[in-house]
This record gives structure tokens, sequence and C-alpha cells, in this order.
């Protein structure tokens, strides 16, 4: 476990040993299998040893993200009416004892754990917990019971609680994740939380599969993980784009940390392919994945593609796991565009309020709500979800097209095109540009101009754009939350802006 301060470590048999203390300890609590617990924490040995210690009691896992705020993690105890929950700390008056004090909290809500010691009344600490010794027997469990609940990102909407059940689980690690895992030589140095499904994947159930080491971190700052990287001689920079790109930009990554990085897989948000080229040109085999909360592992790419399919498609479809392309009349095609629908192993069961199932599901086969092509060899492309589309003048635009050629421009770090509210046009792009270090942020002009050099319509072009000097804002995931960009398009700054005329 790595932090800004230390770096602890344990053996995997101790984190077992310390799992199955956790178990015990809620056993005695009276907390057993089926029964939903909630846990909201950074990466840490604790927190990994609580993922165990869950898995051990049979109970159903409510990971929340431990940036969210408390009322998002009491609406999450609400929703999954969660026995128990796990937080870092608790002190009387501040806003998360507020809303976990005995009159504000859930019904069902009936004990509080702290990581931090000595827990504030009326939880009790982790040491506490613990001390009952190791769990007897584990419980036998349905495989088709739910093992987690988990939340999708919300960025267009409040959070949904999708049920994954044991069976989804063991495939999606012994059948998709195992098999990106074997691809690296080296163990992987993953800030993907645990108190997030891809996090419980990546950073604590694959690796003792592959038999790598488990790396933990509980922050993110690229200097800091190329020193890890040739200290330990790990691998890093999966998953969201974000990380890898992150590292490539920092004066210290060097061929060293390339070799070291070796394979890429990306995936969690809009990967622009000037990345993958820019990896290959490294020496990185980078490719991307495609999955959600829902259904976490739908295509992979392969390391043995030529670089033109990896850096656009996102891969075949994992082992198991059914392709189709869904049409406005509602017909399921094998190849062309269209909404992506999908079934398999890993699929989820269904939705935590079962009212949202019939929307998401078509005989059968889950309605992903992205709109891809799927061609003759299998490869699926995704293009944008249907949501996070901004219709100018009656003409949709796809927001993932127009960050990927815009990505290629000259001094642009990273970028998120959202829809902005336009008395003319009805909605018009707001591109929000994070330039590159030693570049200044683009003009309007520059931008169109690059744009049209690259032969996308006039109509799809931004006709605004906001300059991030820091970081976008993020999930614990590491993806742009664009609800927020959103949110501060409706709000009057400086600057740039433009009229297009339709052709």
């Amino acid at each position: 476990m790595h932090s800004r301060n230390d770096t602890q470590r344990m053996t995997l048999q101790q984190l077992a040993s310390t799992g199955r203390r956790v178990a015990a300890g809620l056993q005695r609590l009276g907390i057993g299998p089926g029964d939903p617990v909630a846990f909201q924490l950074k990466n840490s040995l604790p927190a990994a040893a609580v993922f165990f210690g869950l898995v051990y009691a049979g109970a159903v896992l409510v990971p929340v993200g431990h940036a969210l705020g408390p009322s998002e993690l009491l609406e999450s105890l609400r929703a999954s009416k969660a026995r128990a929950v796990f937080v870092e700390s608790l002190s009387e008056g501040d806003s998360l004892g507020d809303v976990l004090s005995v009159s504000s909290r859930p019904a069902e809500l009936e004990h509080i754990i702290t990581i931090a010691v000595p827990a504030a009344a009326p939880a009790i600490s982790f040491d506490e917990l613990i001390d009952a010794g190791e769990i007897d027997a584990l419980p036998r469990l349905d495989p088709a019971a739910p093992a987690v609940i988990g939340w999708t990102s919300g960025s267009t909407a409040a959070p949904k609680g999708a049920l994954l059940s044991h069976r989804a689980l063991c495939a999606e690690v012994r059948l998709h994740m195992s098999d990106i895992g074997r691809l690296r030589t080296n163990s992987v140095l993953s800030t993907s939380p645990v108190s997030h499904v891809t996090g419980m994947l990546v950073s604590l159930l694959v690796p003792p599969i592959v038999d790598q080491d488990v790396h933990l971190m509980d922050y993110w700052e690229p200097a800091d993980v190329l020193q890890l990287m040739s200290r330990h001689g790990l691998s890093a920079g999966t998953g969201a784009p974000y990380f890898l790109q992150s590292l490539l930009n920092t004066p210290e990554c060097r061929a060293e940390h390339h070799r070291l990085i070796d394979v890429a897989p990306l995936g969690g948000a809009s990967v622009a392919p000037a990345l993958i080229e820019r990896a290959d040109a490294l020496g990185i085999t980078a490719f991307k994945g495609y999955g959600c909360t829902e259904h976490p592992s739908i295509s992979l790419g392969r390391p043995t593609d030529p670089l033109a399919i990896r850096a656009r498609s996102d891969g075949v479809p994992c082992a198991g796991v059914e392709v189709r392309v869904r049409s406005v009349d509602g017909r399921h095609r094998r190849t062309g565009t269209g909404e992506i629908i999908t079934r398999g192993p890993d699929q989820f069961s269904g939705y935590l309020d079962p009212s949202m199932n019939a929307e998401a599901f078509d005989c059968g086969w889950y309605r992903t709500g992205d709109i891809g092509t799927v061609d003759d060899q299998g490869y699926i492309t995704i293009v944008d979800r249907l949501k996070d589309i901004i219709i100018r003048s009656g003409l949709n635009v796809s927001a993932a097209e127009v960050e990927s050629v815009l990505s290629s421009l000259a001094g642009v770090a990273e970028v998120a095109v959202v829809a902005a509210p336009d008395e003319r046009t009805g909605e018009h792009g707001c591109a929000f540009i994070r330039p590159a270090p030693g570049y200044a942020a683009p003009a309007l002009a520059e931008v169109q101009s690059h744009l049209a050099a690259r032969g996308l319509a006039k109509y799809k072009w931004p006709e605004e754009i906001r300059v991030y000097c820091n970081e976008f804002p993020r999930t614990a995931a590491g993806k742009v939350q664009k609800a927020v960009l959103r949110e501060q398009v409706a709000q009057p700054v400086a600057m740039q802006v433009g009229t297009i005329a339709l052709e």
C-alpha cells in the first residue's frame, strides 16, 4: 500500500486472515449472508481487508466512492437498505456525523464502523470489530444471489444501483479481467478505488489469480507514480485514458517507464486515437476496452491488432459475450450502426429499483444506451451515449467525435465537449479545453480551422471555448464529470464564442 507518507506491506495470507476477522466481527453484530453492507473508504490495507471480510461473511457489498459527499452516501444507504457502513472517520457535528446521526440515518442502518481510532459515538472502531478472532466457517451462497450493488456514474441522472451476482463477478474475473492481467509481466500499481466495481476487480481480485502482487495507491501524482514504478518494477497507466496521458506528459517519464508500462488497456471514458498512436510510438501497446457497471467487460482490443484498429475500435466481444445493434425500429442486427445491446455471463441481474428493468432490457438483451457500430469482423466502435449528444438546429452531434478530433490539436492536453443552451439553435457545443504544459489555450478560430482541416462537418464545430488551467472535475475512477461541466456552462464567464452558419 503506497501513500504520500509511506509504504505499508502485508502478505496475502495476512490480508485474508484480517478479512476473516472482519467477517467474524460482522457475524457477532448479527450480519450474515445476503445482508447489504456499505463502505466508503479510500484505498488502504483496512479497505482491502473490509472488502475480503464482506466476501467471507457473504454480505452484499455496497461500495460508495470515497469522493462522494455525505448526502450521496446517505442516498446509497437508503436505496440499498444497508445494515452497516464502514467509513474513514466520524466526528460529532461534522456533515458526515450529521447524516449518520441516530435521528437522520435510515432505519435499516444499525452499525457504523470507522477505520480511525478511537471511533466517535455511535460508531465502533475497525480494531474493535476484528477483536473477535477469525470466522469459523464460510457460508454457502447461491451463485445467482446479489454479491455487489454497483452504482452507475450518474453523469446524466441520479445513480442507479446495478445488482451483480456472485456468478457474474466470478465470470468477469476468470473469463475476462484475468486475461488482461496475464498480458503483463509486471504487477500493476493501481489507484482504481476499491470502493468501485472496477477497483475491486483490478486492484484486489485479479492480481492473486494471475500470480501478481497487489499494489494499491490512495492518490495520483504522476511524478510519484513514476518513482514507484522504477523502485518496484511496476506497470501503471491503465484504465481511464487520463492516467496514461498524465504519465506520458510528465517530464520524468523515460524509456525505462515505457518498458514497464508495456501493455495499457484503456477504457471508462472516451479514448482519443492520438493517445494510442502516441503510446505505440513509445513502444507501449495500448488498446481500448468497452464495458459499464451493468456489464463490466463487453469488448476488448487485441494487442496483436494493427495500430489502426487498436486506435479506433473498442475491440471484439469478450469470451461468452454477445453483441447486437438495435435500430430505431427495435430490430436486432449483427452488424451496422445503432444502440449497442449485449448479453453475457458477467451481465448484471437488474437494477435495485425493479421498475427500471423494463426500459433496460429488450428480450433479455441489455440496452447499453451507447451508440456504436459493429463491422463484419465483429469489431465494435462506440460513437457516443444516447444522452451525451448535442442537438444543434435539429441535427445530432456526437460529443465523443468532436473530442477525438480536437484532442489531436497541438497544445490540447485534454478536451471535453458538452451541450450549451442556445436561443438560436437550441443547443451548441461548448469545448472545455485543458492546455498542455507550455501552451496557451487555442483561439476559437484556431479550433474551428483544425476541425475544418480534419473534415468535420461545420455544424459539429464547438461555438464556445472554456479553458481549464487545472484538472477537470473527475470521478474516483478518473472519468470527467460532464454533469459538473454542464452546470458550469450555465454560469457566465469570459469565454470565446462564435456563430456558425449551417450549410
